[in-house]
């Protein structure tokens, strides 16, 4: 059964809660959390075991690569590789909703199963999902805080509700806007957008 943090809006967790999971979460436990989209599950995106977790508590299919969370652009380089195109949307949009698929670097390769090709990456806007990552100083694997196929949550009561018994952490800080990343594939000079979410084409191709 997770154990439940309970936050007020937009508040970080206590100095001693936030150790605690940031050593659960690079132990590869499992945390749900909120971020500037959903609320997230998430766990060290290093360790095999821990992301093979998230699929197995989700239901989700395996063929479906994990996003990785990481706390900067600066960070970001460090796992893929960087182009133009990458460089004028991050610098534009993170911290944000929008998650960047670019080709992994060498160290990237630490962060996928073998036979994807390329990584998603993103830095989100929330206090709690920024201060994890800074704490856990770890890139986080991270899905939606559902079971596979049932709605995205936006508030920790959903998560509470459908995976308490399946996290060790659950951090509730009430509700986030509910609108889930734009995903963009920046690997070209001409970005794709493989998912319109918060921010819209339009407002990409401008970028």
């Amino acid at each position: 059964m997770a154990k439940i943090i309970k936050l007020t809006k937009d508040a970080k967790p206590a100095a001693a809660e936030l150790t605690e999971v940031a050593q659960a979460l690079r132990a590869c436990k499992l945390a749900a959390f909120p971020t500037d989209t959903v609320y997230g599950v998430g766990t060290n995106g290093l360790i095999k075991a821990g992301v093979r977790r998230i699929y197995v508590v989700k239901g989700r299919d395996a063929v479906k690569a994990l996003p990785i969370l990481v706390k900067s652009i600066d960070e970001a380089k460090k796992w893929v590789e960087w182009t133009d195109a990458a460089e004028r949307l991050a610098r534009r949009y993170w911290p944000g909703p929008l998650t960047l698929v670019l080709r992994p670097t060498k160290e990237g390769r630490r962060l996928m199963f073998q036979e994807y090709q390329t990584l998603a990456i993103r830095v989100p806007a929330h206090p709690v999902a920024l201060a994890l990552l800074e704490a856990a100083d770890v890139p986080l694997a991270s899905s939606s805080a559902n079971p596979s196929g049932a709605p995205s949550p936006k508030n920790g009561t959903a998560v509470i509700e459908t995976m308490a018994d399946s996290l060790e952490y659950i951090i509730d800080a009430g509700d986030v806007d509910g609108v889930e990343s734009t995903i963009v594939d920046a690997t070209e000079m001409a970005p794709r957008v493989l998912r319109e979410g918060k921010i819209g084409r339009e407002a990409i191709s401008a970028a």
